[in-house]
């Protein structure tokens, strides 16, 4: 690609004509598609379902966006996309169906309008996101917009934020009603105020270690109170130690929370402590936070009262439903915030540049995009409602119930999504078809939401609804079926953080019709004014079940075939077109991160020498020659426990193969020459040297990682060492591999470096452990184009797998 004719920082200009670069190094197969994974990942590229097409992740730091930014998504969604955008629970917007060689120009036309999506995808903290309500909500302490705003840009490109073992959330509420939904991320902070000797101190409660997923957990109290002068140093403290104690091999553990709940919330706010110290002591200054404004007393506006002006709407019912229930008064007598619900989270490119206009006529600050998956507007003058609910309803904007139970939240879900294994947004417009038809007066679900995703990875927070729904596999009749698991009664507020629980899967035609059962049994036997939650714990998840029995059963698929297909499919509902699992590339995300390890030795090495430490520089050039041995065996399948062991195998597999220069083959020989090393400063700057050119030649060498993972040497050769396949197994298969005991991805590497002896045709049986393994293992083979003939598990709790060799893998 050519040079990028823009107006733009250079900065930016560079890490575009970047990203093109690195998909034309891709095309020609200079790097691995799993190394490329990363990288794109980390610019909030992530790979669809659909063979050839991207997602692209816009970040809006707390879903501020003005009719300029709305002009230009709608470009995108026209030029690029499928004509729409997606709003996320992250207050994001997702466009997909992108192919690769367009991704330049939507990143460029998204920097002329001041959005990125650098780091809305991969291991890096995401969208910093915020209550919708902020700056006009009636009861929040102060508007926390600006204060999430600049944490969001102060870590966007942070060298702290590129490498982390996981994703990493952060949110903003302005009160305790936790609009902001704190109890569920990483950092979660809270407006509060003290105060201290006559004046009043703004500052935030602090929760850490909240997280949804398949292993969901409400986060837990750092302290009721952090000055607004140590935010940035906190979140920076935090990020620390998750980078150094997160679990990097077993990504379904690598969240900050497995961190917490290893260390117990005590230990870990003693570790915060002592990180926030040694930060103190280093004399780094950050940016100063905008300081909070006090809040005027709040008016609260009769909106029955509001005059028609002669248009026609006063008595209308429909408007005064929507007044009712998208219409929320501020603080100002006479202004109000409006509520846009966007069915699913969709909203087309004609209706995102006719909201740039009403943006523009109505609201003079800007439109935001909400956890709800739906756009609010603030500052909009009372008398002008009328004509904005009209300017709405012209564009399919107009409707009523957000945020009731008749705006449903799903994820994208099987329709693109490589992970999830149902339609989410199949069955959720089926659900809202549903309540148009049988419930259309909804304003008496008290409390009631209804949440969907399409797997048990929560992006539709389905743990924290009323009604929740995650899509599962289930073999009924001896045929897969697409169901859904139930979960009743979560949610998250200031009087109640409760994670919603069910054991009842529901085949997925059935779930409207179980959906409306559930509403029935809440009208039918509420006591007073309690809400659905509250009626879920005193009425009984058992006795809720009772009631949907009926809808569990299916029929035979010759009965129904329609039963055996997901929504808006008219093939059997299968799982065979799964994304690739992730091990392969937890490989380059380890190998990474141990090369980012060596540098970081080499520079404190070099620190400890200059305060004249020489023991301490010693062990620290040791430290990254370790870690890069470590590194660069990992595509060999080597995970040893004994520094000799590794220094031994990096001798035989490395430098005598050529891959790293035999100028360092004496880092190999004698392990206990480190200990009795000259302390000189002298020598000990030379032997620096050598180190900091090892690790350099060590990142070199990773950048020669051709698209099969493996390591090529510095000059072409004809050939590569292969073992000898043993032939004398049984003539059942040929080959064996017992994995019991190996974690992701060492499994893998192996498996595929077995394969890779192999010729086309031949038979490889592997034995690994349940959970993740048998998650992964299969789908990453399959990814490389092996053929998986059996899948069993044994008596033993372990699987059997047989893997056929495809040539052209």
């Amino acid at each position: 690609m050519g040079p990028i004719q823009t107006t733009l920082p250079e900065e930016i200009v560079k890490e575009i004509e970047n990203f093109g670069l690195q998909v034309e190094r891709l095309k020609r197969k200079e790097i691995p598609e799993e190394k490329f994974k990363r990288f794109r990942l980390q610019h909030g590229i992530y790979g669809q379902r659909q063979k050839g097409f991207q997602m692209v992740r816009v970040k809006i730091p707390s879903g501020l966006l003005n009719g300029q930014k709305l002009r230009a998504l709608a470009e995108i969604a026209d030029l690029y996309s499928t004509g729409k955008g997606h709003v996320t629970t992250r207050q994001d917007i997702q466009f997909h169906y992108v192919k690769l060689e367009n991704i330049t120009a939507v990143m460029t036309r998204l920097a002329e309008s001041g959005l990125t999506t650098r780091e809305a995808c991969g291991n890096t903290v995401r969208n910093v996101t915020s209550c919708h309500l902020a700056g006009v909500c009636p009861t929040e302490l102060f508007d926390v917009t600006a204060i999430a705003e600049q944490v969001a840009y102060y870590l966007l490109r942070n060298p702290i934020n590129q490498d982390l073992p996981r994703k990493f959330k952060i949110s903003f509420s302005g009160c305790q009603s936790e609009c902001g939904l704190a109890s569920i991320h990483d950092i979660g902070f809270i407006a509060t105020r003290r105060e201290t000797q006559g004046r009043t101190e703004y500052g935030f409660k602090v929760l850490v270690g909240g997280g949804l997923g398949s292993h969901p957990k409400l986060a837990k109290l750092y302290t009721e109170f952090l000055p607004m002068e140590e935010v940035l140093p906190f979140c920076e403290a935090v990020l620390k130690i998750f980078d150094a104690n997160g679990d990097r091999k077993t990504k379904s553990k690598a969240r900050m929370k497995f961190v917490l709940e290893k260390w117990g919330i005590d230990q870990f706010n003693k570790k915060i402590g002592e990180e926030l110290a040694l930060l103190k002591e280093s004399g780094k200054v950050y940016p100063a936070l905008p300081t909070p404004q006090a809040k005027a007393p709040s008016v609260e506006p009769n909106l029955n009262m509001i005059q028609n002006g002669g248009n026609g709407y006063h008595g209308n019912a429909e408007y005064e439903k929507w007044l009712r229930t998208n219409v929320i008064p501020q603080p100002t007598a006479g202004i109000c915030a409006v509520q846009i619900k966007l069915i699913l989270g969709d909203m087309t490119s004609a209706q995102m540049r006719e909201m740039a206009d009403i943006v523009d006529r109505f609201s003079p600050e800007a439109v935001r995009t909400t956890h709800q998956q739906n756009l609010i507007l603030h500052h909009v003058r009372r008398a002008e409602l009328p004509e904005l609910y009209a300017a709405l309803g012209r564009i399919g904007l107009g409707g009523a119930g957000a945020e009731r139970a008749v705006d449903v939240i799903a994820c994208p879900g099987a329709d693109s999504c490589q992970l999830a294994l149902t339609s989410s947004m199949g069955v959720g417009a089926a659900i809202v078809d549903r309540f148009e038809k049988d419930l259309p007066e909804f304003e008496d679900l008290n409390g009631l939401r209804i949440r969907i995703s399409g797997c048990p990875n929560s992006c539709g927070h389905h743990h924290i609804a009323g009604i929740g729904l995650h899509g599962v596999g289930k073999k009924v009749h001896g045929k897969l079926a697409p169901h859904y698991q139930l979960h009743l009664g979560g949610g998250v507020s200031a009087e109640r953080s409760v994670i919603g629980s069910s054991k009842l899967k529901i085949p997925a035609k059935n779930i409207p019709s179980a959906v409306i059962e559930i509403v029935k049994a809440y009208r039918e036997n509420r006591q007073g004014a309690e809400d659905f939650n509250q009626f879920i714990e005193r009425f009984g998840r058992e006795a809720i079940g009772a009631r949907l029995e009926k809808f569990i059963q299916l029929p035979t698929p010759q009965e129904a075939p329609e039963y055996y297909h997901d929504y808006n499919q008219d093939q059997d509902f299968s799982l065979d077109d799964l994304g690739p699992g992730e091990c392969a590339g937890t490989v380059i995300d380890m190998i990474e991160h141990q090369l980012r390890m060596g540098s970081q030795s080499i520079e404190k090495a070099s620190a400890a020498l200059l305060q004249q430490q020489p023991d301490e520089a010693i062990g620290n050039i040791k430290q990254a020659i370790m870690v890069c041995c470590r590194a660069l065996l990992i595509p060999f399948g080597v995970d040893l426990p004994h520094e000799d062991q590794i220094l031994k195998e990096f001798q035989h597999k490395l430098v005598e193969q050529g891959i790293v220069t035999e100028r360092f083959e004496n880092f190999t020989e004698d392990l206990g020459k480190w200990a009795a090393f000259d302390p000189r400063p002298e020598s000990v700057r030379s032997l620096l040297d050598l180190a900091d050119a090892f690790v350099r030649e060590c990142r070199e060498a990773y950048d020669r990682l051709d698209a099969n993972l493996k390591l090529r040497k510095k000059e072409p050769v004809s050939s590569i060492i292969q073992k000898e396949v043993d032939m004398s197994l049984q003539k059942e298969v040929d080959a064996r591999l017992d994995l019991s005991g190996v974690a992701c991805p060492m499994n893998f590497v192996k498996t595929k470096l077995q394969l890779e002896e192999m010729d086309a045709g031949q038979l490889l049986e592997v034995i690994i452990d349940d959970g993740e393994p048998i998650r992964n293992v299969p789908r990453s083979v399959q990814a490389e184009g092996h053929k998986i003939l059996k899948n069993e598990q044994l008596p033993d709790g372990h699987f059997k797998l047989v893997i056929e060799k495809v040539e052209s893998a």
